[in-house]
């Protein structure tokens, strides 16, 4: 029936913008040394640890961010990382065991500060001709969208990792300081300021989303990243299609021997009803052989 299809894509558009909500309040991983903030923005390590380790406002650590992924998109000559990955997916039942699993991996290539995934096999099985070709598909287009983009314009849209549009919708307040992996790292809250919109479930899903992240304090880096989602969000008219009650994820990342920081492993859970019945689901993505490579030998369908 074409509304179940609708309420489907409903539930799916949910968990898609959960899923994709990291990416977009965090910078990608970049080698240190393409990480340098522009001309007017002062280093973190330096404004901090030059005033008697006094801590940096939040909004001084999100112009660093903002600023290194800008610098990040514009970057043609800094070396390409890629990694394997795997994504085991669970469907629980109402009593908590799993219904259905799903496990997929990955390769993945970075490129300008954007990841991209390559699925490689479903359930230890590798793709058909049919998947390999839509994986051709989708890498095509992908590396059609990053060539000739503006790195301002992408930065003020959904295009870069971290926007001025998501950095501007929440409230940042840098905590402390604590080392990751050894590297001095500030710890970062944040939640959405008060007085936004929320006309969309995409809105209502960000105003209600609060979390912490590590920002490595030399580097702008991300070492780790926790969302959660803080009340209910109902849609449709007075919450009748469902809600989301349930949104939790951490990803921790790893430094590499040039600085860069990389996700090795990214856990979450989710939980909602549709109409009557109850989802939920957990997911968990290890990654694993690191290497870095030439820019010059980026894969272009």
């Amino acid at each position: 029936m074409p509304c179940g299809i609708g309420i489907q894509m409903n539930k799916q558009s949910a968990l898609l913008v959960i899923v994709t909500l990291a990416s977009l309040l965090l910078p990608a991983a970049s080698p240190a040394a393409d990480a340098s903030p522009s001309p007017s923005v002062t280093p973190i390590a330096a404004a901090s640890k030059g005033a008697g380790e006094a801590l940096p406002s939040g909004e001084e650590v999100m112009r660093r961010l903002l600023s290194r992924s800008t610098n990040l998109s514009a970057a043609t000559n800094h070396p390409v990382w890629t990694y394997d990955k795997t994504q085991v997916t669970l469907k629980l039942d109402d009593d908590g065991k799993v219904a259905e699993r799903e496990e997929k991996f990955y390769r993945v290539e970075i490129v300008k500060g954007v990841p991209f995934s390559r699925l490689v096999k479903i359930g230890g099985h590798d793709l058909t001709p049919a998947e390999i070709e839509k994986e051709n598909q989708r890498e095509a287009a992908f590396q059609k969208g990053l060539s000739g983009r503006d790195p301002k314009k992408s930065v003020s849209e959904r295009e870069a990792l971290i926007t001025t549009n998501i950095a501007d919708l929440f409230q940042y307040q840098v905590l402390r300081r604590e080392p990751v992996h050894g590297h001095p790292a500030l710890v970062v809250s944040f939640d959405a300021k008060p007085g936004k919109g929320d006309k969309s479930m995409q809105d209502r899903l960000l105003r209600a989303i609060a979390g912490t992240v590590w920002v490595d304090e030399d580097t702008a880096d991300v070492a780790r990243l926790e969302v959660r989602l803080t009340k209910a969000v109902s849609f449709g008219v007075l919450g009748m299609l469902g809600s989301i009650k349930e949104v939790h994820m951490d990803m921790e990342s790893t430094p590499m021997p040039d600085g860069t920081w990389l996700p090795d492993k990214t856990e979450m859970s989710f939980a909602a009803r549709i109409f009557l019945s109850g989802i939920r689901v957990k997911m968990e993505e290890t990654s694993t052989n690191f290497v870095a490579k030439p820019a010059s030998e980026i894969s272009v369908p």
